[in-house]
C-alpha cells in the first residue's frame, strides 16, 4: 500500500485506479476498481482532516457499505456506464468522470450487464483483487449500482 498525506489546498495526486470485470452471477455483472493509494488530507493546522479521500468522495457520490445490501441493491440516480468493446466509461451523478479506461470482459459478461441493464461496482480503500474481494464479503467494502447506457 502507498500513502499520501497532503493539505487539502495542494490537491489529489492521480490515482491509477484499474477496473476487473467480474460475474458474480449468472445475470450480475460486476466491477471491481483496484488502486494502492491511499489519500489522506490534513487541514492548515497539520491535523488529520480525512483519512480515506477517495471512500469519502465515493460515499458522497451514493457509494454505500456493502453490508448494507439494500442502501446499493438498485441503481444509484445519477451514476451511468457505458462499454464499447472493451472501453469502459462510467459517470458519476455531478456528471464527471469516476472511470474511463479498459475493461476486458467475456460475452457472458457483456451479456448479464445487457440483459439487466445495469452494472454493480464496488471498490475498498486499498488492495489487490483479492483482499478487496474479501472486503466486499465481510461488508467493508463500497458499491453502487449504475445503469448501463
Amino acid at each position: 500500500m502507498i500513502e499520501y498525506v497532503g493539505r487539502v489546498e495542494d490537491g489529489l495526486p492521480v490515482l491509477d485506479v484499474r477496473a476487473h470485470a467480474w460475474l458474480a452471477g449468472p445475470r450480475t455483472a460486476g466491477i471491481i476498481y483496484t488502486h494502492q493509494l491511499t489519500i489522506a488530507l490534513l487541514d492548515d493546522s497539520g491535523a488529520m482532516k480525512d483519512g480515506d479521500a477517495v471512500l469519502t468522495r465515493a460515499r458522497a457520490l451514493g457509494w454505500v457499505e456493502t453490508s448494507n445490501y439494500a442502501g446499493w441493491a438498485a441503481p444509484c440516480p445519477g451514476w451511468e456506464a457505458r462499454l464499447l468493446d472493451d472501453h469502459l466509461l462510467v459517470r458519476q451523478p455531478d456528471g464527471a468522470l469516476w472511470y474511463d479506461g479498459t475493461l476486458p470482459t467475456t460475452e457472458a459478461w457483456r451479456e448479464a450487464a445487457r440483459e439487466a441493464g445495469q452494472i454493480y461496482h464496488f471498490t475498498a480503500a486499498t488492495g489487490d483483487l483479492g483482499s478487496i474481494g474479501d472486503q466486499i464479503a465481510s461488508g467493508d467494502a463500497l458499491a453502487v449500482v449504475s445503469t448501463l447506457t
